[in-house]
Parts: structure tokens; C-alpha cells; sequence
């Protein structure tokens, strides 16, 4: 009777446990300004950035349900400083060297082509992005590209004895909008150490939907090998999309040569379930589970404003390379990792 009533003490745990571990959520995470997101899970909990324009805030929760929360945002920096105080852009919160830091562009004024990359300084605990105040540093402007410039990320190769890169989205004139790759070393995770490489530009036809585009390049390594996911074609069409590059294995990253486009896209739009313009996505795991956050449209020509929302799913490692899932209908529940 004992050991009975003891195997069914188990089972009634293992049901519990599965079921708290079977937590669902639905995309996407906001109803509006949700595009450009970075998103993390660090120590239990996930954290979530996305363009605000007005300022930077960051979403924290033990679920990635819980991020739709209101309670789950913290402005964490705006800025009165003529010159960087409009339309903060595409925030990305990085630990390096035992700090956290948040990478961003803004402008001046309503003039587009006043964007420049910056970057901030925040606290010291590696399992808390929001442990301390975020201030000020400086301006990350390579000495040969002062210039129009987005999408600032990082390339990390420390690990295997690289170098510390960053990588950015820019154009270099209004004749044609024209947005290529670019990469510059960094000394430090506030300073850069040397000119701007151009590294890939938009070539194949889907990348030039509108207008010729290449932005939010995110890095990945796996398995030794280092790729660069970024978004294509302009971000007003529904044909936004992510592509690839894969750099030689050993190659200095600084040289377009070491670089190698994929033919196709990865990611596209999904007009089966409802998805327009998918895209600026960031890459992260929790645990074993790859997971990347991206902004879509719930409908055909909703252009490139705030009817971006934030939207997560897993993807998956062949070998190698990310294989990215078709882009998923909202309001149906999908399993947390």
C-alpha cells in the first residue's frame, strides 16, 4: 500500500512539473513599436528591448509571456543633449569585460541622415542587465565613416583568440539609398581601434525590395563557425527578410573576401499565416534552446512605423548553420523552451 501510494506521490509531481514546465506564450510581445528587438534570457529571466523613439526601455520577466506586462518596463536612458535626443534606434544590450553596455543609434533632429551610433555603460552583474543605471559614453564613429549609421552590434571572437568587432548598417550618400555591412575593431567595448571595412552590400534582388538594404547584422558562432544574420530589403516592404554571410573559418573579418553570401534568403515573409516583413532579428539561447526575437506585420503594406511588434520563436543548429523556421501566426500558443 506504501510503495502504491508512494508511486502515485511521483506521478502526481511529474504532472506538475511537466505542466509549470509547459508554459505557453502567443506573439507577438506588444501591440505596436515593437521593431529592432534584443532579447536575452539571463539567470531565470528574459529581458527584451525594442525601438522607442522616445527613449530606451527594457522589459524584464520570468516568462516571455510576462513581458507584455506593463509592470515589465523600465526606461532605462533618454537624453536632452542637442545632437543625440531623436529617435533612438535598434538598442542592444551586450556583457563584455565585466560590464553591461547598450549599443544604439539616434539623431538630432528630424533629419534621418543626422543617425550615428553610441554606445552606453551600465552595471556589473553579469545576471542583471538592469543592476545599475545606464550612462553616457560616447559616440562610436570610425575615423573614415562619419556617415549615416544603425544597427551598431557586436562581433565577439575573443574566445578563440580573436579580436572584439563592431558591426553596423550604413550609407555613405543620398544619391542612391543604398545600405551595406560594415565592421570596425574595437580596443575596448566604448572604443573603436581603427577604420570602418565594408564588408557585403546588397546584390540579389531580394535584397533590394524598394530600395538596395542590408541592416541588422547579428553575429553567430557555432561549432567554430561565424556567421552574420541580417536583414534585407527595405524595412516599408512586405518582402523584408534575413540573409546570411559565413565568414572563412581563420579569415580576417575585416576583408569582404573572407565573407561568403548565402544565395537565398533565410527567413522570409509567411503570407500563409499572416506574416509581412519579417526581419531585424537577435539570436540567443536559453539553455540548449536557440531562440530569436524578430518584428513582423499582421498585414500586407503596414510599412515601416510602429505596427512592428515584437515577435520570438526557437530555431534550430544543422551542423553549423541556423535553420530558421517558418515565421509563425500570432495569438496562437507556442511552447517556452
Amino acid at each position: 500500500m506504501l510503495r502504491s501510494f508512494s508511486a502515485k506521490i511521483l506521478i502526481v509531481l511529474a504532472t506538475v512539473v511537466a505542466t509549470a514546465s509547459a508554459a505557453t506564450y502567443t506573439n507577438p510581445l506588444n501591440q505596436q513599436r515593437g521593431a529592432d528587438p534584443c532579447m536575452r534570457y539571463i539567470n531565470g529571466r528574459y529581458y527584451l528591448t525594442a525601438t522607442q523613439n522616445a527613449n530606451i526601455t527594457m522589459w524584464s520577466s520570468p516568462t516571455i509571456e510576462g513581458l507584455k506586462a506593463a509592470s515589465a518596463a523600465t526606461s532605462v536612458f533618454t537624453d536632452s543633449t542637442a545632437g543625440r535626443n531623436f529617435d533612438f534606434w535598434a538598442p542592444e544590450f551586450w556583457y563584455l569585460s565585466g560590464r553591461w553596455y547598450i549599443y544604439y543609434a539616434v539623431a538630432g533632429n528630424r533629419d534621418d541622415n543626422t543617425h550615428r551610433l553610441h554606445v552606453l555603460q551600465g552595471g556589473t552583474d553579469a545576471n542583471n542587465p538592469l543592476s545599475a543605471k545606464y550612462t553616457y559614453v560616447n559616440s562610436l564613429i570610425p575615423s573614415n565613416f562619419n556617415a549615416w549609421a544603425v544597427d551598431g552590434s557586436i562581433l565577439d571572437l575573443t574566445s578563440s583568440g580573436g579580436g572584439l568587432y563592431f558591426i553596423f548598417s550604413g550609407k555613405t550618400t543620398d544619391a542612391v539609398w543604398t545600405q551595406c555591412t560594415y565592421i570596425a575593431p574595437m580596443s575596448s567595448p566604448t572604443a573603436l581601434s581603427g577604420p570602418a571595412s565594408q564588408i557585403s552590400c546588397p546584390t540579389l534582388s531580394w535584397e533590394k525590395a524598394a530600395t538596395p538594404v542590408q541592416e541588422g547584422p547579428e553575429a553567430i558562432t557555432v561549432g567554430g563557425v561565424t556567421r552574420i544574420v541580417y536583414s534585407a530589403s527595405h524595412c516599408s516592404t512586405d518582402d523584408y527578410a534575413l540573409g546570411m554571410l559565413t565568414l572563412t573559418t581563420g579569415a580576417n573579418p575585416l576583408l569582404a573576401s573572407s565573407w561568403t553570401k548565402a544565395a537565398n534568403p533565410v527567413f522570409t515573409k509567411n503570407t500563409a499565416n499572416g506574416v509581412y516583413g519579417p526581419g531585424h532579428h537577435f539570436m540567443f539561447q536559453k539553455d540548449s534552446q536557440w531562440m530569436f526575437a524578430y518584428h513582423g506585420k499582421s498585414a500586407p503594406g503596414q510599412g515601416c512605423g510602429d505596427l512592428r511588434t515584437t515577435r520570438v520563436q526557437p530555431f534550430s543548429i544543422s551542423g553549423t548553420t541556423p535553420v530558421f523556421p517558418a515565421a509563425a501566426r500570432i495569438n496562437v500558443a507556442l511552447t517556452e523552451p
